[in-house]
């Protein structure tokens, strides 16, 4: 009965100091980084509260923040904050496509003050998640061929000069394909790219073009056809290029 009396006291206690938010806080120093533990990238953005107390003998004046990355955003007051008082940011961290360990820096600013800035690292676990394959190849050609681009736009480039770009390309089929490209002829000493293969399903990845201006035409407007086990997309993919 006793050891039942002491874990409801328990309980209680813990959702009394629970955020009522619930926004979980860290209290944190900036030598400490602050732990979010396992983050799950399927779950979205999470929110942290960070408390930090100004262990100086002087008032703190916050002026701005810097944040590396962009994944990384904070709310924050420019309200002072007196010797033994704590300063509050709200930290918004958003792990899409970033999964594995993460590490990110936040700085603050401060003005007559008596340090000019504080570092703030806030660092966690991402668990990533396999994304449905139109997020980043949104375009069906046919087949089960998803890819990133429908048109390979090189601009305008001088006779002779050489331009690169990078599509993605994926396998949606649920079992494997071989997938190529057919360049037609007259345009293969201008075009280099490699060919996919055979790709297990649904395998990702991505393709380095290669293409030379020729000599003696204004305007390029050519078709690359994609095949999947043989049989020709609906659609094709466009290359195109201006005279400079």
């Amino acid at each position: 009965m006793r050891k039942f009396l002491y874990g409801a006291l328990v309980l209680l206690l813990a959702a009394a100091c629970a955020p009522k938010d619930g926004i979980r806080t860290l209290r944190t120093t900036t030598d400490k980084e602050a732990d979010l533990g396992r983050i799950l990238e399927k779950d979205g953005p999470v929110k942290v509260r960070l408390v930090v107390k100004n262990d100086l003998p002087d008032t703190l004046f916050p002026l701005r923040l810097y944040t590396p990355c962009g994944c990384t955003q904070v709310n924050f007051s420019r309200t002072p904050v007196p010797p033994g008082e704590d300063e509050v940011l709200e930290v918004t961290y958003n792990p899409a496509y970033r999964p594995g360990p993460m590490m990110e820096e936040i700085v603050v600013y401060y003005r007559d003050s008596p340090v000019r800035s504080r570092s703030l690292v806030i660092k966690g676990e991402v668990i990533g998640y396999t994304h449905p394959i139109e997020e980043d190849r949104p375009y069906h050609f046919g087949e089960g061929l998803y890819m990133s681009h429908k048109i390979l736009h090189f601009g305008a480039k001088s006779p002779g000069e050489t331009g690169d770009m990078y599509f993605r390309h994926g396998n949606g089929n649920r079992k494997k394909a071989d997938i190529r490209f057919e360049i037609p002829a007259e345009w293969q000493p201008y075009l280099r790219m490699r060919q996919p293969g055979q790709m297990k399903a649904d395998e990702r990845d991505t393709i380095h073009v290669r293409f030379t201006m020729p000599e003696g035409i204004d305007t390029v407007k050519f078709a690359i056809q994609p095949y999947v086990n043989g049989k020709p997309t609906e659609i094709p993919l466009s290359i195109k290029a201006v005279k400079k």
